[in-house]
């Protein structure tokens, strides 16, 4: 069932093909929104790659491909 792994991530449960977790601090590098930062707040589907919904600085919800993310440093 799809929201088994919505609630795995949400848990912090190890999901295989995941490489963040809940609330991980991150940057976009590439699309649409590279260069902004945000937290990761749903992870929206698995295959054929993840995609995350990432809550923006500035408050904005937007959908982003793992590939095109990145741990940041710091808040």
């Amino acid at each position: 069932m799809q929201t088994d792994f919505m609630q795995a991530f949400l848990n912090h449960d190890p999901i295989e093909g995941l490489e963040f977790e809940h609330n991980d601090y991150v940057l976009i590098v590439n699309g649409v929104h590279a260069g902004k930062l945000g937290s990761l707040v749903m992870v929206l589907e698995l295959l054929p790659e993840p995609k995350f919904i990432v809550e923006l600085e500035s408050g904005f919800d937007v959908e982003v491909l793992q590939s095109e993310l990145r741990l940041a440093h710091s808040r």
